[in-house]
C-alpha cells in the first residue's frame, strides 16, 4: 500500500498526516491523525479501546472529532463503526492514492497550516480548511489558491478585510514568501516548500495585532 489512501471523497496521507476532502484540507489534531492511521491500518479488524487508549486517553473526544471531520452520520456510520463493549473499526473501502503534495505552508498565530494545490479556505468557521480561532477573523474570511505558477489570495467578503503588505485585498492578488498577510488583525506569511526556487527570503511572521 502507498503512503496515501482514498476512501469516499477523502484522501489521507500517512507521511504528511494530511486529510483531504475533494482535494481540500480538513483540519485534524495530531491525536486524531494517530487514531485514524491505526484504524485504517487495522481494517477490517476492529481495534480495542485498550489498544486505542495507548494512542490517546481522551479517546471518545478524538473519535467525535474524526466523525465530524469525516461527516459521519450520527445514526448510520459510514467510516468509523462502534463495536459495542470492545472498540472501533474503520468500515469503508480503502484504495491506494497518490501521495498528497503540500505546495506551501501558511504560518499564522504560532501554527503552521499546509497549503495544497487548489483552493484553501481561511476562516473561523468549522467548514474552513484553515481554521483561525480569533474574533477578528470571519467564518469564511479568505481563499488562497495554489497553482504550479503562483499563489493567489482573495478576500471572501470578510468583516475586517484581508491585507497584503499593508494594502487591502480587492479581487485576486498574487502573494510570495516575502508577503506580509493580515486576516483582520491576525498576521501570517506563506512559506514556500521550495524557497530557493523563488529567490526570496521567507519574510517574517508578525505578531497578533491587538483589536
Amino acid at each position: 500500500m502507498t503512503s496515501a489512501v482514498r476512501f469516499g471523497h477523502f484522501t489521507f496521507d500517512h507521511n504528511s498526516r494530511l486529510l483531504l476532502w475533494n482535494g481540500a484540507p480538513r483540519q485534524l489534531s495530531s491525536k486524531a491523525q494517530d487514531v485514524l492511521q491505526v484504524l485504517i491500518a487495522a481494517r477490517p479488524r476492529a481495534v480495542s479501546r485498550h489498544d486505542l487508549l495507548a494512542v490517546d486517553s481522551s479517546l471518545d473526544a478524538v473519535i467525535d472529532e474524526l466523525r465530524r471531520a469525516l461527516g459521519d452520520d450520527a445514526r448510520e456510520r459510514r467510516f468509523i463503526r462502534t463495536v459495542d463493549a470492545f472498540g472501533f473499526a474503520f468500515c469503508d473501502e480503502v484504495s491506494d492514492a497518490f501521495p498528497v503534495h503540500i505546495a506551501a505552508t501558511l504560518a499564522c498565530g504560532g501554527h503552521s497550516y499546509p497549503l495544497v494545490n487548489g483552493e484553501n479556505i481561511v476562516g473561523r468557521g468549522a467548514g474552513s480548511n484553515i481554521q483561525i480561532a480569533h474574533r477578528a477573523v470571519s467564518r469564511r474570511h479568505a481563499r488562497i489558491t495554489v497553482s504550479p505558477s503562483e499563489i493567489v489570495i482573495e478576500d471572501l467578503g470578510s468583516t475586517n478585510g484581508t491585507f497584503v503588505d499593508g494594502s487591502k485585498v480587492e479581487g485576486r492578488r498574487a502573494i510570495v514568501p516575502a508577503s506580509v498577510i493580515v486576516f483582520g488583525t491576525v498576521g501570517a506569511r506563506v512559506t514556500s516548500r521550495t524557497p530557493s526556487a523563488s529567490g526570496l527570503s521567507p519574510g517574517f511572521l508578525p505578531d497578533l495585532i491587538p483589536v
